[in-house]
């Protein structure tokens, strides 16, 4: 391999395929499972990419759609379950990158991973599209895809293996688990992408496929996360009386936050809430506005707080701009929401601000910018993310009525209730709260010493003040700035 393409390789995701969670899991048993093959991972990739931070997508094969197999439009999830997965593998990534010294921040710059988690639904019966008759019937199925494409939408925002080796592609590094399921998976993963890796650039070579040490297999049973009454994390009695929460796709879902540095509890949020996303097909989509079966498109609404309200924060010198903190909300989004039969080679055109001011383009995405409105749409123009400044506790809650329901964290559930309250005064429908949980270090358990400081500095090393903290200690020459 020539320098030149080891270099433009450099700028590539790589992809850690993690076959099945533990059944019923907690966040014992995904530590157990995961730990050592993400340790392996974020250690080779600390220093991969010399010019910025190196990026992975952590792939997670799960059975986690339930509904009729060919019934696209009726597809439902157990969004407590599926949330407290994401949260456990965040909270393993934090844990491990504060114990190696590694950022965890999207633009962290070298030194850094930028790490992303995507739920996958498959099952272990899946086999991959093997034969012309089946990639024919995929390619002209009802899926919502381009013609020929095997990208297969349904009325969530998760997509099936094959749809995910279609859209994610080519990688820097694919990393799979040396397990009997870990190697499985892989197998089927890489007849699945084979049709995509054409021509001298995208083929994949042998020493881009790596394999890493795997965890223990505990307790693994068949069945689809939700359908179990282990808790994923913490509160268990809670979690337990949501079993039955099924969530089948969301028109309007609002959340908001600072966003400042973006890092892995950021990311868990914006997860949490798009996975409650319930966008159209394109044939909804494309009727008459008269018809009633005509859909709109599922819009997420994310207010973020303005720069004026961010003035009396710790290093506020430091804090982002509003145009930076939005833009990439919807970089890291579109890594959920992206689809395209073309992969990242759609990762193209001017910088952000560049050419035209009211559209930045970021990793392919468009991006409509206007002063404290920034839009951009995915998925054929099934889903709208849109970004608003705000500049109150309430944001757009209170000033758009159509809104069906609202994301806090355990530290903004207190808020939830303000917003139903000032909904009702002024007789607007009141919005169901769906809590994320908590990355919280104390539920992974320690086995290594070191590991002991890295858990107590676990909450500080995925906090904004304590990144801005950093940042200024970089400026100022010195080891360490006071909070």
């Amino acid at each position: 391999m020539t320098t030149t393409t080891t270099n433009k390789r450099d700028q590539l995701p790589s992809l850690l395929l993690l076959p099945f969670p533990p059944h019923p899991f907690n966040r014992t048993l995904l530590n157990a499972a995961y730990r050592p093959s993400l340790t392996a991972v974020l250690s080779k990739l600390k220093h991969a990419n010399p010019h910025g931070a190196s990026k992975l997508i952590v792939a997670v094969a799960v059975p986690i759609l339930q509904g009729p197999p060919y019934q696209l439009r009726a597809k439902t999830l157990f969004w407590s379950q599926a949330q407290s997965l994401v949260a456990g593998l965040y909270a393993i990534i934090s844990v491990i990158c504060a114990r190696l010294g590694i950022s965890t921040e999207i633009d962290g710059g070298p030194g850094s991973v930028d790490a992303t988690v995507i739920l996958v639904d498959h099952d272990r019966g899946r086999k991959a599209l093997v034969t012309a008759e089946d990639k024919m019937l995929r390619s002209g199925g009802s899926g919502g895809g381009a013609s020929g494409s095997l990208i297969e939408t349904n009325n969530t925002v998760v997509v099936d293996l094959a749809s995910f080796a279609e859209a994610y592609h080519p990688w820097n590094y694919i990393f799979h688990v040396r397990t009997e399921q870990g190697i499985a998976l892989n197998e089927v993963y890489l007849q699945m992408a084979e049709g995509k890796m054409v021509g001298a650039a995208n083929k994949i070579r042998q020493e881009q496929l790596v394999a890493v040490e795997g965890g223990l297999t505990l307790n693994q049973g068949l069945g689809t996360v939700g359908d179990t009454t282990t808790a994923a994390g913490g509160r268990e009695e809670e979690k337990e009386s949501e079993e039955g929460r099924k969530v089948s796709g969301v028109p309007v879902v609002c959340l908001g936050g600072t966003f400042d540095y973006l890092h892995p509890g950021h990311k868990l949020l914006l997860t949490a809430g798009a996975l409650l996303l319930g966008p159209p097909s394109k044939d909804e989509l494309a009727l008459p506005a008269t018809s009633p079966r005509r859909r709109e498109p599922c819009k997420y609404l994310i207010g973020i707080t303005g720069d004026e309200l961010l003035k009396n924060k710790k290093f506020a010198e430091y804090v982002q701009s509003w145009e930076t903190r939005a833009r990439n909300v919807i970089y890291f989004l579109s890594r959920l929401l992206q689809l395209s039969d073309k992969g990242w080679r759609e990762a193209t055109g001017p910088a952000a601000g560049e050419n035209n001011i009211n559209t930045a383009v970021a990793a392919g995405v468009h991006i409509d910018e206007n002063d404290g409105d920034f839009r951009a749409v995915f998925r054929d123009g099934t889903i709208v993310v849109q970004c608003v400044r705000i500049q109150d506790a309430f944001g757009p809650t209170i000033s758009e009525e159509d809104i069906d329901v609202l994301v806090v964290s355990g530290e903004t559930r207190s808020g939830g209730k303000a917003v139903n309250d000032k909904r009702a005064e002024q007789g607007w429908k009141t919005l169901e709260v769906f809590e994320v949980d908590v990355l919280n270090a104390d539920e992974i358990p320690e086995d290594v010493g070191e590991d002991v400081k890295a858990t107590e500095d676990f909450t500080s090393k995925i906090s904004s003040t304590v990144i801005r903290q950093q940042r200024a200690a970089q400026a100022t020459g010195r080891s360490e700035a006071k909070i």
